[in-house]
């Protein structure tokens, strides 16, 4: 049984993001995937389809240092939505800052901070959130 039907990957270097899509897409636990170069392409996203519970993503993994619009922008617009159902976000970043970690505590929608690059532990980790 999947654990995330759908899942957003928020990421802006290509390669990380690619990469992220693969090991994410070996795992029977994750389904369909999708990939946005910046927060506000995923917010976007998100603003389309937010009445629509089946078109929601079950999980984000979000980078916090992008252009346009970075995670912590985008947690705070995310926020204020107003979604048809739960949605997991777990950061997936670079930064091992102690206050980014403490930061990423204050929103209730995260529920995971891993430090990239993703592996199978922290994939395993990640399908054990599903609720």
């Amino acid at each position: 049984m999947r654990a995330f039907n759908l899942i957003y990957i928020v990421e802006d270097d290509l390669i990380t993001s690619t990469i992220t899509e693969l090991i994410v897409s070996q795992n029977d636990a994750f389904g369909e995937v999708k990939k946005y170069m910046n927060g506000q392409e995923a917010f976007n996203a998100l603003q389309v389809v937010a009445q629509q519970p089946a078109a929601i993503p079950d999980l984000i993994l979000l980078d916090l240092n992008m252009p346009v619009m970075d995670g912590w922008e985008f947690l705070e617009a995310f926020s204020s939505l107003s979604l048809q159902k739960t949605v997991c976000v777990c950061v997936l970043t670079s930064s091992i800052d102690p206050d980014d970690i403490e930061k990423s505590k204050r929103y209730a929608e995260v529920k995971g901070y891993f430090t990239k690059p993703l592996d199978g532990d922290m994939l395993n980790q990640i399908a054990g959130l599903a609720t």
